[in-house]
């Protein structure tokens, strides 16, 4: 199991406060996910909105790891200000979590097996899971504290 970097946006370089998300079960149901980072000193001045579309499934951790298995080690931001902190934004290669669950949906040897994609989204105060087969769309928004 390996984390590595996911660049919604290459400025993408700073911690992340706190995260929220909100599920909307409709059809044509997305996750969406919203990053406040404009929540961090010096960091950057807006949130990041990712919209997961009918994402396979979702778990929130408040700031421990081991609910959900990932790696002990885990990419540090780039920002020479923040570089003790954990990438906010990562997808986990060879995820035992995407690899059950994807085994449970699908048949052996169906390469639709390879399209369940771990990301990890981490904050300061918060760990959000989420697996997902669609590639999700991301924006950055206006402060939700403006």
């Amino acid at each position: 199991m390996n984390a590595k970097k996911w660049f919604p946006f290459p400025e993408l370089n700073v911690p992340c406060a706190d995260i929220s998300f909100a599920w909307s079960s409709e059809q044509g149901a997305s996750l969406v996910v919203l990053m406040h980072f404009s929540r961090v000193l010096n960091g950057v001045d807006k949130d990041l909105e990712i919209v997961f579309p009918r994402p396979l499934a979702l778990q929130w951790e408040d700031e421990s790891f081991g609910l959900i298995p990932s790696p002990a080690t885990l990419p540090k931001c780039s920002n020479a200000e923040f570089l003790i902190y954990t990438h906010p934004t990562l997808v986990i290669e060879d995820s035992p979590w995407a690899e059950a669950y994807a085994s449970r949906k699908y048949s052996e040897g169906d390469p639709a097996l390879k399209n369940v994609v771990h990301y990890f989204l981490v904050s300061m105060n918060e760990l959000v899971h989420v697996l997902a087969e669609a590639n999700p769309d991301a924006r950055w928004v206006a402060s939700a504290d403006a």
